[in-house]
């Protein structure tokens, strides 16, 4: 059975708050050791994952529906965070995630959380955040009405996260939320991103 729940922050081998495990003293061992460290060598093989992610190593978590929330023609449109969230694990450690898509008002946030392989990166917690990201898709009443994807806003965000080896990943995100009168009508907010492709760089011993 594979664990989908989202990942977690906290080292849970800790066993008391306030306190370091043994591996979270890493540094100051390797530094008091007389040996000197070995760089690794290794290589990287990329898996890619497109909308709507219906993979079973994925879970989606769509968030208020009734605020927008909802699989469409541009990926998977996510709930602000906590609500919307994409969870995902792999057997290779992960070394890299790309997350591409579009905000429905730009400019976009993704946030990455991840639960780290090893759990020895104390007092920051393995979670990571871009902002400012450009790009959103055109909102269905104005594509009704003929504005195309030449309209000037409209386009794609790419944000890249390289971070320490993990085995599970959850993904969350925002647009802006600037409201318009249609918004104010409905009780509706804008703030959602739509998730079109997620590439997973995991590490594979160099053959």
């Amino acid at each position: 059975m594979v664990d989908l729940t989202r990942a977690r922050l906290e080292n849970p081998e800790r066993k008391k708050p306030g306190k370091f495990t043994d591996l979270e003293g890493e540094v100051k061992k390797l530094l008091k050791s007389p040996e000197m460290q070995k760089r690794k060598a290794y290589q990287i093989v990329t898996y890619e994952y497109c909308a709507p992610f219906k993979y079973p190593n994925f879970k989606v978590e769509l968030g208020d529906t009734t605020k927008g929330a909802e699989y469409n023609r541009d990926g998977v449109e996510l709930d602000v965070p906590p609500y919307g969230a994409i969870t995902f694990v792999e057997e290779e450690p992960i070394v890299g995630v790309t997350v591409i898509g579009s905000s429905c008002c730009a400019p976009g946030t993704i946030y990455l959380y991840c639960e780290p392989v090893e759990w020895k990166y104390p007092r920051t917690g393995v979670k990571f955040k871009q902002d400012n990201l450009w790009g959103e898709h055109i909102r269905a009443w104005m594509w009704k009405r003929g504005v195309t994807e030449q309209f000037k806003k409209a386009g794609l965000f790419s944000a890249y996260f390289s971070i320490p080896e993990s085995k599970k990943v959850t993904i969350m995100g925002h647009g802006a939320f600037d409201i318009e009168q249609r918004d104010l009508d409905v009780n509706h907010y804008d703030a959602h991103i739509a998730i079109r492709i997620i590439r997973v760089d995991v590490k594979k011993p160099l053959e």
